[in-house]
């Protein structure tokens, strides 16, 4: 069902050029996502004057469609644009896609690898010593140059492989299709997946987070709160949604992150058959996501896991709490400079860690 904005504003997938840049102004967060995506696509040549100024858009979608759009064009004249705007970026989705859209530019891979690599292991001080946020959340060194070479792939090969072994060694290729983000590719998975079991199911989730279309939201964030499936196979599912949450970087829907994190807490991880998920808690990938989609009203909410150091297997959610609020920026600042005055204990001390990540840029 459309919003009334969308109805006031238009369906942003069959607007026109000044339809979308209209969308863009006054949208809400998903519309203007959808209207950075359908723009990206636009074979005119005026619209990569238009998608330069979106890479410093305040909404991380906006950001990563701006930047797959000028990638998709290959112009060597918007390496530089992109090259400042990625050494700003905080978010990983769209800082790897700025990086892998420099590479198409004419950009050296390696130097995008590596950029990606040190995203990857940034480390932060903490009460416990500098410890790296990434790996935790799947998104270590290796992890985000993967992002990155996914983002580089020959979409016909991609095809291809996807066709002759859909179910078995396609799927891989059929999920780094999404990343492309061609709309197309998206409903060849859909259609697979309907007939794939619970691996398809599974794979469909990872894409819609790839691919980046907003319209998936609703059905990603009532995958989180659902209680009617197996302990093992419903811990899989909701980190995986709360992974595809953030990367889609609209947040708006930063209030259902909050209240699954209570659901797990309260709900899940204390339930018969919940080893799975003390093991790799979703809780440390909603974390994430509310730092990827750069959640400021979710600022002191974060700031109460500031001293979590041992609330699952992997030491606490101190660290991916960290995290989140350095990728939230400025607007956490109040929430954090008032938990560094509080004391010298555990969740002052992170929270000063997380300032001076701030202060450093």
């Amino acid at each position: 069902m459309r919003s009334l904005r969308e109805r006031l504003l238009g369906t942003p997938e069959l607007l026109d050029g000044p339809g979308l840049l209209r969308v863009l102004r006054r949208g809400t967060p998903s519309l203007r996502v959808r209207a950075a995506r359908a723009l990206s696509e636009r074979p005119e040549a005026q619209v990569p004057p238009a998608l330069i100024p979106l890479l410093e858009d305040p909404l991380p979608g906006v950001r990563r469609a701006a930047a797959r759009g000028l990638g998709w064009r290959a112009d060597p004249d918007h390496r530089a644009p992109l090259a400042q705007a990625a050494a700003r970026e905080r978010c990983t989705t769209p800082l790897v896609a700025m990086l892998a859209a420099q590479v198409r530019c004419g950009g050296p891979p390696e130097a995008a690898l590596e950029a990606a690599r040190a995203h990857g292991g940034r480390r932060l001080r903490t009460s416990r010593g500098w410890r790296s946020p990434g790996p935790a959340a799947g998104f270590g060194p290796e992890a985000c140059a993967r992002e990155v070479t996914r983002l580089l792939a020959s979409p016909e090969a991609l095809r291809s492989e996807a066709e002759a072994d859909p179910l078995g060694a396609g799927r891989q290729a059929l999920e780094d299709l999404a990343a492309l983000g061609h709309p197309e590719d998206l409903d060849r998975l859909r259609s697979l997946a309907r007939s794939a079991g619970r691996r398809g199911r599974h794979g469909l989730i990872v894409a819609q987070g790839l691919a980046g279309d907003p319209r998936a939201l609703p059905a990603l964030c009532d995958l989180l709160e659902r209680m009617d499936v197996d302990p093992g196979r419903g811990f899989a599912q909701r980190r995986l949604a709360a992974t595809a949450i953030g990367r889609v970087g609209s947040p708006e829907v930063s209030r259902r992150l909050v209240r699954a994190l209570e659901i797990e807490a309260l709900e899940h991880e204390g339930r018969p058959g919940a080893g799975l998920g003390v093991q790799y808690p979703v809780r440390t990938n909603l974390l994430w996501a509310l730092g990827e989609i750069q959640a400021a009203d979710a600022a002191a909410v974060l700031c109460g896991y500031l001293d979590n150091l041992h609330g699952s297997a992997l030491g606490g959610f101190y660290l991916p709490a960290m995290d989140a609020l350095v990728k939230i920026g400025p607007p956490a600042r109040p929430h954090l400079e008032a938990v560094a005055r509080s004391g010298g204990g555990d969740a002052a001390r992170n929270a000063e860690g997380v300032l001076e990540a701030l202060s450093a840029g």
